[in-house]
């Protein structure tokens, strides 16, 4: 993806398994969305009529580490480009990447799309240039996550014109004692800011940037990380040990969510525990086993690299067609969340390979 998308200026940028886990956790946030009208939630546009309880602790252990594993991947990549091209060229190519897409499509296709299916009457035009535009009343829907990662990216470039940053890099190897600490960290933060900010609930900064509030110290706190662990070389040095057992950790707090869900146990403390060892668990162990088990490519890998940020921005609408769809259609929440999960992933990827041959849209996604 881009700014989740890698780039040829540094060795690196070439840690294949970085790749090849942003087009696991793309396939993770298709099927997130794919389960959002099954869930037991109503509060996705298209609910259907057939639940399942299962769902949201699937969704509840996804928003515990899968965009903060986006956030700090992405942040990865940023020192390196910033040596190499400069805080300008760094900004003006983060626009490019990250903020053309998300115009065109906060524009052009949420725009056309909140017309219809609000039923608003009046002129198609008067509406979008004088509603939709002129009261900066967009619809960002999950382009959430590119304003905020632009948001943050622009911000670190700013503190590197203020601050100099130790150049080369240094080698540290992080071990139990820090990832306890970061995750006790993060578990105060969030057990803090929830008491204003719950989980669901969102905060426009901007007209263009909502923000879930209630998630702000993980997607923060792991785009640090992000920064930090290239300039100390923790993703090269966490030993694999130190990964597996984190891993495990992360596995364990996730099913003891499962378990504690499906059994009617339920508290707002022991979550907030368990989602701060999820996430530091499962981001911690995904990078080390990918690093020592996922750095090799062949030619599917690289075709979904290539399209994983396209697919981020389109996959959304194929989601809601499929939904749609299958809302006539008596087979259970699960088989639907099945059908639906996998139908977007291959539609999306098709979908993505045919925009991106179009001229100069390969340079945006």
């Amino acid at each position: 993806m881009n700014g989740i998308k890698n780039e040829p200026f540094s060795k690196k940028s070439r840690l294949l398994y970085l790749d090849h886990i942003k087009v696991f956790l793309i396939l993770l946030v298709v099927a997130h969305h794919a389960g959002q009208a099954y869930g037991p939630i109503d509060d996705w546009p298209l609910a259907s009529s057939e639940k399942s309880a299962i769902l949201g602790p699937f969704f509840d252990v996804n928003g515990a580490f899968f965009m903060g594993l986006f956030f700090l991947i992405s942040a990865y990549f940023i020192p390196a480009s910033i040596d190499k091209r400069g805080v300008y060229s760094f900004i003006k190519s983060r626009f490019i990447r990250l903020g053309i897409p998300f115009i065109v499509v906060v524009i052009v296709l949420f725009g056309p799309i909140t017309y219809f299916v609000d039923g608003v009457s009046g002129s198609f035009w008067e509406y979008m240039i004088f509603d939709y535009i002129g009261t900066l009343d967009f619809e960002i829907g999950h382009l959430w996550f590119i304003a905020l990662l632009f948001f943050l990216s622009v911000c670190y470039a700013l503190v590197r014109v203020i601050m100099k940053i130790p150049n080369p890099t240094k080698s540290r190897s992080l071990g139990h004692k820090q990832l306890f600490l970061f995750s006790l960290s993060l578990i105060i933060a969030n057990m803090l800011i929830r008491i204003w900010f719950p989980v669901g609930e969102w905060v426009n900064i901007s007209p263009f940037m909502p923000v879930e509030v209630g998630r702000l110290p993980q997607y923060i706190s792991f785009f640090a990380f992000g920064i930090l662990a290239y300039r100390s070389n923790w993703l090269e040095n966490i030993p694999i040990k130190t990964g597996v057992i984190w891993f495990i950790i992360g596995i364990i707090a996730a099913a003891m969510h499962y378990l504690n869900v499906l059994t009617g146990l339920r508290s707002v403390y022991i979550w907030l525990v368990l989602e701060g060892f999820i996430g530091v668990g499962l981001i911690i162990g995904i990078l080390v086993i990918g690093r020592e088990f996922a750095n090799k490519r062949g030619k599917l890998l690289a075709f979904m690299a290539e399209n994983a940020f396209a697919v981020y921005i389109i996959h959304i609408f194929v989601v809601y067609i499929l939904q749609g769809a299958m809302e006539e259609i008596p087979s259970g929440a699960l088989t639907k969340f099945f059908i639906v999960s996998i139908l977007a992933s291959l539609l999306s990827f098709l979908f993505s390979h045919l925009i991106r041959k179009i001229p100069t849209m390969k340079k945006v996604l």
